[in-house]
């Protein structure tokens, strides 16, 4: 599948053999769901986010971080936001689940290797010995990493899937290591339970700067990616008057040439065609069987009446292995 510019809506599918990528598994709640989350999760959209607040808000600005989980990726842009201790920019990360806010609370996180995202945050283990890092990337990510964390113990409650754990401990190189924030910076990182769709009732004050909803929108809409669809899916949902909707309230909450930053998974930007599509609209995909929609509907959304634009592109990052030159855009500017 390829997509064009938001200016030119265009598909074109080619199916490749299904890829599996790994992420760190944290504990999320107590009915055995775990969320992928690790640290600098998607590091060219947050190191481009830094970049345009830091252009767009030099003087520091409140930031929003919707499903958050326990807040590793809401550490993560605060760190390279307030690189040499600035501490300029508040960050509020949010989460509807209590077991996942708890847990940021509670400020401890792990990382570990070999199936992190985040490994490299080790630099003795086997896998960050064997990375090139030409341009220094990676050093300067521990750098700002280290700022803001510190090691620590392991504490008396669960962080990670013990039966998922207990597997990659049969790698001689597995490695796990426990940190938690700096007391310093505590103030200014907020893990709270938060839902997108009542933001207009959190921090009712004032209006942001960026808000992020980072792989969560196919939540909110119940899409799914293409090699997931089932017979059993509801597709009764109008996923358009729901994007619509929350589009709408991040508007109203952002600053003028505030950030909304979004994920780069498949099913946050290519939809499942619900009842409330019209033939004319759908794009049916004869080896999985399920029709999309034809225009990205989030994008339709956020550029309706000229209120957004897409300011930064990057490749999907998809459970299902599509062309290696899709792309789609991640961080949209109110104008």
């Amino acid at each position: 599948m390829k997509i064009y510019g938001p200016q030119n809506y265009q598909y074109s599918y080619t199916p490749l053999k299904t890829q599996t990528s790994f992420t760190s598994l944290k504990l999320k709640n107590d009915e055995n769901d775990f969320s992928d989350t690790c640290f600098y999760r998607d590091i060219p959209t947050l190191l481009q986010t830094t970049k345009l607040l830091k252009e767009n808000f030099p003087n520091g600005t409140t930031i929003m971080d919707f499903a958050a989980s326990n807040g590793e990726e809401t550490i993560s842009l605060y760190s390279l936001l307030n690189r040499n201790n600035n501490n300029k920019y508040t960050i509020y990360g949010y989460d509807k689940s209590d077991r996942a806010v708890n847990l940021g609370k509670k400020g401890i996180y792990t990382v570990f290797s070999e199936k992190s995202n985040d490994y490299f945050l080790i630099p003795e283990c086997h896998y960050s010995k064997q990375i090139n890092d030409k341009y220094g990337m990676i050093k300067e990510l521990r750098r700002c990493f280290s700022e803001v964390m510190e090691p620590t113990v392991e504490p008396n409650y669960k962080i990670n899937d013990p039966h998922y754990i207990k597997i990659l401990q049969k790698s001689p190189y597995f490695q796990l290591k426990h940190f938690k924030l700096k007391d310093e910076v505590k103030d200014k990182i907020k893990i709270e339970k938060g839902d997108i769709n009542n933001i207009q009732n959190l921090l009712p004050e004032r209006k942001v700067g960026a808000i992020m909803f980072r792989n969560a929108m196919y939540i909110e809409t119940g899409n799914y990616a293409i090699n997931e669809f089932s017979l059993n899916e509801d597709l009764n949902i109008n996923k358009k008057e729901i994007i619509e909707k929350i589009v709408n309230k991040v508007y109203d909450k952002l600053l003028p040439g505030g950030l909304f930053i979004i994920g780069d998974i498949e099913k946050d930007h290519i939809y499942i065609a619900d009842n409330h599509v019209k033939d004319k609209d759908k794009y049916f995909i004869r080896n999985y069987g399920v029709a999309i929609c034809k225009q990205p509907l989030l994008w339709n959304a956020l550029e309706k009446d000229d209120r957004f634009e897409p300011v930064f592109y990057k490749k999907v990052d998809s459970p299902c292995a599509l062309r290696e030159d899709m792309k789609v855009p991640t961080i949209w500017r109110k104008k």
